[in-house]
């Protein structure tokens, strides 16, 4: 589990206008459409109104074919992307060479890639590329490369090798090895001394830890990590505190009380994660709340919270997104019990949406599912 950097799970605005929450999600047809061999678009007609979404990753793509009410244009994706979705694979690495070789872009394919300068963009979209694909150790060593490289005496150093020491540490967790994970990111915060970037490494610290189970070390290191963030000075005197961070302290405070069984205070941690209305701001896309509510039922092995998450998660977004893709059988998340996800696809709040509009992605899509063999199964 990595936090992203600034504290929030947030991305620059850019490309395509974002669906809004709590759109109507009957469809009445939809449209394909490619673009170029890495972009293309799908709108949806529901009731009176028409919602376009961009299909420009693999997650997209399979989002797509995983929902039951899109089966008119699974043909059109599938000759666009490849049958096995390796078209698209092979055209999104080749696109990210292109830009690499180009040395800078003004583009941000992630939250992490956008706080770096757009000379360090393209190492970003290439690695993600890579290990998108399953080419794991290319991956890593592209950017240990990026991080030994990078000029210490540039006002931007130390952004950037938070940046670059969280990518390589979310590399290890993605390939199963979170205690590789975190052994990066603990080798990672001295150097940046009392720069406060480095609460970014400690907030994903805390969060790695709950995946090793070590809940009483995460819970003093959100503790520390959120007085800091709180402290008048440094970085965030210049209001660089995202909106919402809140959250994030929220469900890793939560799940560490919940596995230390103080259920009672946990229950009060998680109130964040129940706001009024959700946090803005003129620069970023936040993650709804809902994404960190699932955040904490996985990691708190809540089956009824993290069925209720994807149950909304699935009525707010007109074509499953993300929701349809972890809810496969076939899905390996690092550190899920595959009998917990059973149990949660089986809650009453699920079930019925699920049998609605989940399809079962056939074998040939599994490979792609699964990063073509980066991300590895819960042991």
């Amino acid at each position: 589990m990595m936090i992203a950097l600034l504290l929030s799970a947030a991305t620059l605005v850019q490309g395509p206008a974002p669906i809004p929450a709590s759109v109507q999600t009957s469809v009445d047809s939809a449209t394909f459409r490619s673009q170029s061999p890495t972009d293309a678009t799908v709108t949806i007609h529901a009731d009176t109104s028409d919602q376009t979404i961009a299909i420009r990753s693999i997650d997209d793509a399979l989002a797509v074919m995983a929902d039951r009410r899109l089966a008119a244009i699974w043909l059109q994706v599938l000759t666009w992307a490849g049958p096995s979705l390796e078209g698209l694979r092979d055209a999104l690495v080749t696109d990210a060479r292109n830009v690499f070789a180009k040395g800078r872009t003004k583009e941000a394919e992630s939250a992490i890639a956008s706080v770096v300068r757009p000379r360090l963009r393209p190492t970003f979209q290439l690695a993600d590329a890579l290990l998108a694909s399953g080419q794991v150790e290319q991956a890593v060593q592209l950017m240990q490369s990026a991080r030994a490289a990078e000029p210490k005496d540039s006002p931007w150093w130390s952004i950037h090798w938070a940046a670059m020491s969280q990518w390589l540490a979310k590399a290890r967790d993605v390939h199963g090895d979170t205690q590789g994970a975190l052994d990066i990111l603990e080798a990672s915060i001295p150097p940046l001394g009392n720069d406060q970037v480095k609460l970014n490494l400690e907030a994903s610290r805390a969060s790695v830890l709950l995946d090793l189970h070590r809940a009483a070390h995460a819970l003093a290191a959100i503790d520390a990590v959120e007085a800091s963030f709180e402290a008048p000075g440094g970085i965030f005197s210049r209001d660089a505190r995202i909106k919402g961070s809140e959250r994030q302290f929220a469900w890793i405070r939560a799940c560490a009380l919940q596995q230390l069984g103080r259920t009672a205070e946990a229950k009060a941690a998680a109130a964040p994660l129940y706001p009024v209305a959700e946090p803005q701001d003129r620069r970023f896309k936040i993650d709804p709340t809902v994404k960190l509510r699932k955040q904490l039922g996985l990691c708190a092995r809540d089956v009824t919270l993290t069925a209720q998450s994807y149950a909304e998660m699935l009525r707010d977004d007109p074509y499953g997104g993300e929701a349809l893709v972890e809810l496969q059988p076939a899905f390996q998340r690092r550190g899920a019990d595959p009998r917990f996800m059973d149990d949660v696809r089986r809650d009453p709040s699920l079930a019925p949406i699920i049998a609605e509009r989940m399809r079962i992605l056939p074998d040939e899509l599994v490979p792609a599912l699964n990063g073509w063999g980066a991300m590895t199964p819960a042991p």
